[in-house]
């Protein structure tokens, strides 16, 4: 199997795989507990939706990208959290809940809104004769298919079959993370000769933007009264974007292998300043809701 035949299947496959996995962590709990402090969720999902693409159009006016690299930070800021931010949340001693709730009600709004917020991005960026077109209901039902039905399937499982549930999901989750992350070196090393260029390009970038949306989460929840519990997990809610979804479209639909190497290096750049914020979160107590 050639390469990019492999990052093709391998790539949706992975991310379907991972959101079965969340699917079958969904609880009723986990929603009764944010419903009964919705201004959390509520802020969360604002600032993830509308304040962290802000963040990266402010970036893009400062670093000046070049138009494709542009247009993959953007997709990358149009594409909320993910299954590691909950792992993140739990090792920050945060809100799992919250963050939960935030990754699962992203994931049933994005794939309507990334498909018309990058056709956007590529107007704004490529200007009216862009020669990338991207095909809107394609990959609406593309995400549709990848991130929902997923989901929803998981979501099932743990209620019609807790025990199997509980028995399968580790193993999916590991094979899941296991298959993005051979997806992931498959792309650095198809692009190897210019990731030095690349990492000059999108580094720094990468970097400030989630220093800056982690402290945007942070002030947010702060200016909101909420705990610290659940100021922790909108710190890491709204720094962490959903490098896979991202790739999904810039790789798996766009097939721009240029709009592709963003979510790459952002994924590798997150790490730093997430688990400088967990290892500090970690010494921390923090009250129960």
């Amino acid at each position: 199997m050639e390469l990019d035949t492999f990052i093709q299947i391998g790539l949706p496959v992975s991310l379907a795989l991972i959101m079965l996995s969340m699917g079958m962590l969904l609880k009723l709990e986990n929603f009764q507990t944010v419903a009964r402090h919705p201004k959390a969720l509520v802020l969360g999902l604002s600032s993830q939706m509308l304040l962290v693409p802000l963040v990266a159009l402010l970036l893009l006016h400062l670093f000046k990208l070049p138009p494709l690299l542009a247009v993959g930070l953007l997709i990358l800021s149009f594409s909320p959290g993910g299954a590691t931010s909950n792992l993140f949340s739990y090792l920050a001693k945060g809100n799992v809940a919250l963050s939960i709730a935030l990754t699962a009600i992203a994931s049933f709004i994005t794939p309507f809104t990334i498909p018309f917020l990058t056709e956007l991005a590529l107007h704004m960026q490529m200007g009216e004769n862009k020669e990338i077109i991207i095909p809107v209901a394609l990959t609406m039902k593309r995400l549709f298919v990848v991130t929902i039905v997923p989901v929803v399937i998981g979501m099932g499982l743990r209620i019609l079959k807790p025990s199997i549930a509980d028995k399968v999901q580790p193993r999916i989750h590991h094979l899941s993370m296991l298959l993005f992350a051979i997806v992931i070196f498959s792309i650095i090393f198809q692009q190897w000769e210019n990731m030095p260029t690349f990492l000059n390009q999108v580094g720094s970038i990468t970097l400030v933007m989630v220093i800056l949306t982690m402290l945007l989460g942070f002030y947010i929840a702060k200016l909101g009264g909420l705990s610290t519990r659940q100021t922790k997990t909108l710190s890491i809610e709204v720094g962490m974007q959903n490098g896979g979804i991202a790739l999904l479209v810039t790789q798996g639909v766009l097939q721009n292998p240029t709009m592709s190497i963003v979510p790459v290096i952002y994924g590798l750049i997150m790490l730093i300043p997430v688990l400088v914020f967990v290892g500090i979160s970690r010494y921390e107590t923090a009250p129960s809701i």
